[in-house]
């Protein structure tokens, strides 16, 4: 993959490890990589970011959170919801590893879709310069063997968050507050802004920010909770094609941790840098 550029006064340049080593099944311990595996488990570590991925639970992603210090037992960020009954069987992936920042995962074809899934969360250290407490990326890719396969699946995160806010374009100025209901979702897509939404966490001066790379942008669908309100459920409905045998689709989601103050400015900032990243490669 080439290297995306996050956002600090000056942006700053993604750094990757290019070794890493499998640990399906068995507990294995690196000193340069922030992920600690265990199992189908891993922990990540990384200044500020504490997170367990359930690698046999996809949609949930990164849970048992905690940011500077701050716990969010609420939270589910970056899950993938998969094609069939995998995630609730707990079925354990087809293959995963640790490869320096990166946590690999590939998920079999399973149903109908016949679609293997492969995941990458990258967890991301802020350079001396940059202004974020810490990011994880997600990338995912599809491929099937079969013909013709419809591969459109969502990645999803739960936060907890009081004011919603939606970036309407590069200007850094250009928020919106979104007012969500707790019955229906909200729909959002590329006619009314982009796919870069703010979350100001509450009891606290953090802020969590979720953005989809805009070649991969189809549609978000937002909703609170319906007993009191307290976290926001947003999915980023990616894939909406025909998927022909041969080929790999891959798209992008970014989850950026913020100090409170001049949030919208640096979430501005970080999602050109991310608008303007190279097309990652492959996982």
């Amino acid at each position: 993959m080439n290297r995306p550029l996050l956002c600090s006064g000056p942006a700053a340049s993604l750094r990757r490890e290019r070794w890493g080593f499998l640990f399906s099944g068995s507990e294995l311990a690196m000193s340069d990589t922030p992920w600690q595996p265990r199992g189908f488990t891993a922990a990540v570590h990384l200044n500020d970011l504490r997170a367990v991925a359930d690698l046999t639970q996809a949609r949930d992603g990164l849970t048992q959170l905690v940011i500077a210090g701050q716990a969010f037992p609420a939270a589910r960020l970056l899950g993938i919801a998969l094609f069939s009954t995998v995630d609730a069987a707990g079925a354990a992936p087809l293959e995963n590893y640790v490869r320096g920042a990166d946590l690999v995962v590939a998920y079999e074809p399973s149903g109908r879709q016949a679609v293997r899934v492969d995941a990458l969360w990258r967890a991301i250290a802020p350079a001396a310069a940059d202004v974020f407490l810490a990011a994880v990326d997600l990338v995912v890719s599809v491929r099937t063997d079969v013909l013709d396969s419809r591969p459109e699946l969502p990645v999803q995160s739960t936060v907890p968050a009081g004011e919603v806010l939606q970036l309407q374009g590069l200007d850094p100025v250009a928020w919106t507050a979104l007012a969500l209901p707790s019955a229906a979702a909200l729909t959002i897509g590329p006619g009314r802004g982009t796919g870069c939404v703010l979350f100001r966490l509450p009891g606290c001066d953090l802020t969590y920010v979720e953005m989809v790379h805009p070649a991969d942008f189809q549609y978000d669908e937002l909703r609170r909770d319906e007993c009191g309100g307290q976290t926001v459920q947003i999915a980023h409905r990616l894939f909406r094609t025909s998927l022909e045998k041969g080929v790999i689709l891959r798209a992008r989601v970014r989850g950026i941790f913020l100090k409170r103050q001049g949030d919208t400015q640096c979430a501005a900032e970080c999602y050109a840098a991310f608008a303007g990243a190279d097309p990652p490669l492959g996982t």
